[in-house]
């Protein structure tokens, strides 16, 4: 059995994927933390946050999530690119510890999105990020919008690939 952390960047539709996500997840023994980063209104990380709050605190509800073994990153094409919300959580992971690359370093990722548009955009880019802070992402991917649902066989084979 895995821990598997569930990262979504956005509520709504992107929601109801990382849930599609879950039971799958759950159905196989796995423990799932899901982390809807909408409703924890994480505040905005900036340099001007030193000494206000440290990175350990704001990311302490987030403690379980991010001691997982693997993840599974969920979130909409946003102007082009990663929601605010997902880089602003994975700029205060990077704050939160002396070595925050434990978090992430060698930890498998997927990647999925439900965006109005393609959401290639979002795929290309945060493949690169989470290469960039050392996870290994995995090549499946799920893109999906209201022309295209969920399918379940995709995240099955996403989800086998992810616990490979």
């Amino acid at each position: 059995m895995k821990q598997i952390s569930l990262i979504v960047g956005s509520n709504g539709k992107n929601l109801i994927l990382a849930k599609a996500f879950q039971e799958h997840l759950e159905g196989l023994g796995h423990k799932v933390h899901l982390v809807d980063l909408v409703s924890h209104n994480l505040p905005l990380y900036s340099p001007a946050q030193n000494g206000q709050k440290t990175g350990a605190e704001v990311l302490a509800p987030f403690k379980d999530a991010l001691a997982s073994e693997a993840f599974v990153f969920i979130a909409p094409e946003y102007n082009g690119g990663i929601p605010p919300v997902l880089n602003n959580f994975i700029a205060w992971a990077s704050t939160s510890a002396k070595d925050w690359r434990i978090y992430f370093n060698a930890k498998k990722a997927a990647i999925a999105t439900h965006s109005g548009g393609d959401g290639q955009q979002l795929l290309i880019m945060l493949r690169l990020q989470l290469s960039y802070i050392g996870m290994t992402v995995v090549g499946r991917q799920i893109n999906i919008n209201d022309r295209k649902p969920i399918d379940p066989a995709t995240i099955a084979d996403v989800c086998k690939q992810l616990l490979s």
